[in-house]
């Protein structure tokens, strides 16, 4: 039930906070716990109470609520690669143009920038870092240019890996621009993906270059992700900001 000024009523028991919680994330909605607790009259450690067993179709993941299957765990490289693919190759190609010959470019994961990674100069001394296998794939096969791959623990579900070697050795190399995918683009959350496994790679890699641009068309704003990896403020440029491709909602 909602009020006047659509808070909803404080619900009596479990079951009912748990009903008033799934429709406030009707929709693909991802509500901070605060924001809920609010709604809902009560505390946030009683909502995480409820919510502990992860058996009711909702879960409390970094401070979000949102239904089960807008986890992490949901996003597939696979069947990302197969959506939005004009939108995603036109900004990527327009990211690439960026690319001068002595750069040391990052190339972050996901399905869009495997659309910037076979425009990377060839000949030109340029050298590709990624912790993405789809990325690496391309590089290869690129003549005259130098991948370093960040290796680690494998993620199958986004094609990347992850490790505190990957996070040393990333601190040990200059680079001169940085290309970052998102799968979400939140006014105050700032700039989100599905996996905490990447947010260090990318902080790391965000760190270190020295232009960064955030490559991503428009359709990602207003998106909320699990995982905050940067805001707004730390790039250069969102290339694909005016990009609008009408009823697409994929991930990245």
């Amino acid at each position: 039930m909602v009020g006047e000024r659509g808070q909803v009523a404080r619900p009596s028991g479990r079951a009912s906070r748990i009903d008033a919680l799934k429709r406030l994330c009707e929709g693909g909605a991802i509500v901070h716990i605060a924001d809920a607790a609010k709604q809902l009259d009560t505390s946030e450690i009683t909502i995480r109470r409820d919510l502990c067993d992860g058996e009711n179709g909702i879960v409390c993941l970094g401070g979000y609520i949102m239904f089960a299957e807008e986890k992490g765990e949901r996003y597939s490289l696979t069947h990302a690669q197969g959506t939005n693919t004009i939108a995603k190759r036109r900004v990527a190609q327009e990211a690439a143009k960026l690319i001068e010959p002595e750069d040391t470019v990052f190339i972050d994961a996901g399905s869009t920038l495997e659309h910037l990674a076979p425009h990377v100069p060839q000949n030109a001394n340029v050298t590709v870092v990624t912790q993405a296998m789809n990325i690496a794939e391309s590089v290869v096969r690129l003549e005259g240019v130098t991948l370093l791959m960040v290796a680690g623990v494998y993620h199958a579900e986004s094609g990347t890996f992850s490790s505190e070697t990957a996070l040393q050795m990333l601190r040990e190399i200059n680079i001169t621009k940085g290309f970052f995918s998102a799968a979400g683009i939140h006014e105050t959350e700032g700039v989100t993906c599905f996996h905490f496994h990447e947010v260090a790679v990318k902080k790391a890699a965000i760190a270190r270059s020295q232009r960064r641009f955030l490559v991503a068309d428009a359709t990602k704003w207003g998106k909320l992700r699990p995982a905050t990896f940067a805001h707004l403020s730390d790039f250069e440029a969102w290339i694909g900001q005016d990009e609008s491709v009408a009823g697409s909602s994929d991930p990245a």
